[in-house]
């Protein structure tokens, strides 16, 4: 054999593959991209549902004034009449029954069904919402509507209005409670 030749078949003798330490390095850099990915996209979600419910009250109030235009009440409003009359955007019947982003249920009635001072209003309630979606959409239109309660808690109303200088979010982190077994209500003129 000669020299060069021996040369060249030692050299692939230093040469193997990574080492343990080499392969770890790589297996927990692969994890923590991953892991990344999966809090963006997270987010990402969680985001795009509460733009989309944003998106379904706005042309759920809409629909319904469109349905009721010169009736000048909203009287026998039903989830079966806002389905039939195609009130609802499609994604939000799909089983039947009215869900939000999140699945909760979604509820229509006419406001004297929620207070008699609501007699030429409507209600849109949604139920089992998150405490960060509560916390979001409470300050959706803030002030531009009838009213609004979380659980049960009026933010503003016509006898509890909005005071001056006052700021939705502390108000709406306040009375969203963990978890998702949140009811917001709507009342829409």
């Amino acid at each position: 054999m000669r020299k060069s030749e021996r040369k060249g078949t030692e050299g692939y003798r230093g040469q193997g593959g990574l080492t343990l330490v080499e392969t770890l390095i790589a297996v927990v850099i692969g994890i923590i991209i991953l892991v990344g990915a999966f809090i963006v996209a997270g987010q990402v979600l969680s985001s795009n549902r509460l733009s989309n419910t944003e998106t379904d009250i706005a042309s759920i109030e809409g629909g319904v004034k469109q349905l009721y235009a010169g009736q000048g009440n909203y009287n026998g409003l039903t989830n079966q009449v806002a389905i039939n009359a195609g009130v609802f955007p499609t994604d939000m019947v799909g089983t039947g029954t009215p869900v939000d982003s999140w699945q909760g249920a979604v509820m229509l009635e006419p406001g004297t069904t929620v207070s008699s001072n609501y007699g030429g209003d409507f209600a849109i309630q949604m139920a089992s919402v998150s405490q960060s979606a509560c916390i979001k959409l409470a300050t959706y239109q803030y002030g531009t509507w009838v009213a609004f309660s979380i659980n049960g808690t009026s933010l503003y109303s016509p006898g509890n209005p909005i005071a001056a200088g006052s700021s939705p979010t502390p108000l709406a982190s306040g009375d969203c409670t963990p978890g998702s077994t949140n009811t917001l209500l709507w009342i829409v003129g």
